[in-house]
């Protein structure tokens, strides 16, 4: 138990599309950046924090950055914290299956297409319109554990409860919250991001369990990240030769020769990486031998120091 707690909270080697420190700042660390930036944000201006809240009319009106920015707006509160730290843990996972490109175009498939079918079906009865700061990256993690669902059918939260059916209560749970309320709208939205999740996860290379209507889209963002990238080894520069000329003295005589960069992991090192997480991600973790995790760990080293 205490390795599937650890393979939880354990930092992904995903490639990231910028540094800070150490840590090379991925889809999903961004997104959780952003959504604890928010909270902040709520309180030191609320009229600021429900400018990134969906609401359709007001898209209508322009402010069209609604659409991309409601998976962020988070109040601050703990429930809304447990769906970041959630998404976080979960989200890495999905970024790894997924590949950097490829994640990044699924979040915004699952964040732009229910926002824009619910503004244009705003415009034709206003009874599908509503403002809810509830959305927020629930709405994605509940789409990430669909998609995971579809891919490995037969994974079990702690095996015990299939995957699929922790879906199905935490869609069933949304759905109570919103009929609820009566907001017609906020349920028909939940409902297409998750249609939008699967047909993105589909189309782009995951989800293959069940049979979902697809565009096949899988050579999206192949040529650059996600964790079988091939990473580039640095070149050593050539030393360039002056016919017959002398080193000058100096300082630097007597100082040891500069080391050579280190070497990435080969293609068969990340063959074999991604092998142990596709059967960590069927399975858990428990599934590895002990050579196993092992051998993951000198693995996952060895990519975060190339």
């Amino acid at each position: 138990m205490s390795d599937t707690f650890q393979a939880m909270f354990r930092r992904r080697p995903n490639d990231g599309w910028f540094r800070l420190g150490k840590y090379d700042m991925t889809t999903t660390d961004v997104i959780c950046g952003l959504s604890i930036a928010t909270m902040f944000l709520w309180g030191l201006s609320p009229a600021a924090f429900n400018k990134l809240v969906f609401f359709a009319p007001e898209v209508r009106s322009g402010e069209v950055w609604r659409i991309v920015t409601w998976p962020i707006a988070e109040p601050p509160n703990f429930f809304a914290l447990l769906g970041v730290v959630f998404f976080w843990m979960f989200g890495q996972q999905i970024e790894a299956l997924f590949g950097r490109n490829r994640f990044l175009f699924w979040v915004l498939a699952t964040t732009i297409i229910p926002a824009v079918s619910l503004t244009l079906l705003g415009a034709v009865n206003n009874e599908f319109d509503f403002a809810s700061a509830n959305l927020g990256l629930s709405t994605l993690f509940l789409g990430g554990i669909w998609v995971y669902a579809a891919t490995y059918p037969g994974v079990k939260w702690f095996e015990v409860v299939p995957l699929w059916a922790i879906a199905g209560v935490f869609t069933m749970l949304r759905l109570l919250q919103f009929t609820g309320v009566r907001a017609g709208g906020a349920v028909l939205f939940l409902l297409v991001s998750v249609a939008a999740a699967l047909v993105a996860g589909r189309s782009l290379g995951l989800a293959t369990g069940w049979p979902i209507p697809h565009i096949d889209l899988s050579s999206v963002g192949n040529s650059s990240g996600g964790s079988s990238k091939r990473r580039k080894t640095p070149k050593r520069k050539r030393s360039r030769r002056s016919g017959g000329a002398s080193v000058v003295d100096g300082p630097w005589q007597n100082a040891p020769a500069p080391t050579a960069p280190p070497v990435g992991p080969s293609a068969s090192d990340q063959a074999e990486l991604d092998g142990l997480l596709d059967k960590i991600g069927a399975n858990g973790m428990d599934a590895l031998s002990g050579a196993e995790k092992k051998r993951l760990n000198e693995l996952s080293k060895r990519l975060r120091n190339s």
